[in-house]
């Protein structure tokens, strides 16, 4: 039986189906819902008129915790600012996104474990960069073109990560901070530019983002209670390092850590 780190290495999720429900039950609020439900909608959309062969890779989304996770982290983060909603979704879209296109990547292993050089391998390949080409199209459509360098360098960290990940053995959160990390960090950071904080704010914002993307893989993935907590409890002291009056009237992100450690004491 593989260990923590063993399975991260090797790409696998270990998925604790009770705490990620439990999380998932408590933040899916009505309004969420119907936020996400429109931001799948616009996924689809996005990705016309190749839909009918992108979906087909679906699946890898349907069963991974973190992927569903990512677009109502987007969502409280550009709400936590009090950004408009449209915006949000269309963000979220730009997130889930990349995040699909990077895991589309992954399917593609080399000689030496067993998947030879295919039409259907050069395909998945295609999809991919077709994918993160798309990215750059939703940009602009979003008025959002002047994020573009933030965008490209987070996609190159990830990809980097991914390599380092395939190549190299390393632990469970140095995978975590190379592969997940920059997707939560960027989506806080984004709001924060969108929102137009202080340099030092908008900094501070991406950490808590960085933070608490780390927090919620390790604990409702992994079922790494301590070092998942120690994450969980930096962003809350970065929360409160952000001036109150760049902060909009929602609560979001302080319901979220509190849901968060609720469950940490369930578990």
């Amino acid at each position: 039986m593989w260990n923590d780190r063993e399975a991260a290495v090797a790409g696998e999720q270990i998925y604790y189906p009770s705490l990620g429900g439990l999380l998932m039950d408590s933040i899916l609020t009505i309004d969420i819902q119907t936020d996400l439900q429109e931001v799948d909608q616009t996924f689809r959309s996005s990705l016309l008129p190749w839909w009918d062969e992108i979906s087909a890779y679906l699946p890898i989304v349907d069963k991974n915790l973190g992927s569903k996770l990512l677009p109502v982290m987007v969502i409280n983060a550009y709400r936590y600012l009090g950004l408009e909603r449209d915006l949000s979704i269309q963000m979220a879209n730009l997130f889930k996104t990349i995040d699909f296109a990077s895991k589309i990547h992954v399917l593609v292993k080399d000689d030496d474990e067993g998947q030879k050089h295919s039409q259907e391998m050069q395909f998945t390949i295609l999809i991919g960069d077709y994918i993160f080409g798309r990215v750059l199209k939703l940009l602009v459509e979003t008025q959002t073109d002047h994020l573009l360098y933030m965008f490209a360098t987070m996609i190159g960290r990830i990809n980097e990560g991914l390599i380092i990940e395939h190549k190299f053995k390393c632990g469970l959160e140095q995978v975590l901070i190379q592969t997940r990390a920059p997707l939560y960090h960027d989506a806080f950071l984004s709001a924060a530019k969108m929102a137009q904080l202080a340099p030092d704010s908008a900094d501070i914002y991406g950490e808590v983002g960085h933070n608490l993307g780390i927090a919620l893989e390790l604990f409702y993935i992994y079922g790494q209670k301590t070092s998942g907590h120690t994450y969980l409890d930096r962003a809350k002291e970065l929360l409160l390092l952000l001036n109150k009056n760049e902060i909009s009237q929602f609560e979001s992100l302080e319901n979220l850590i509190f849901e968060m450690d609720k469950n940490w004491e369930v578990a």
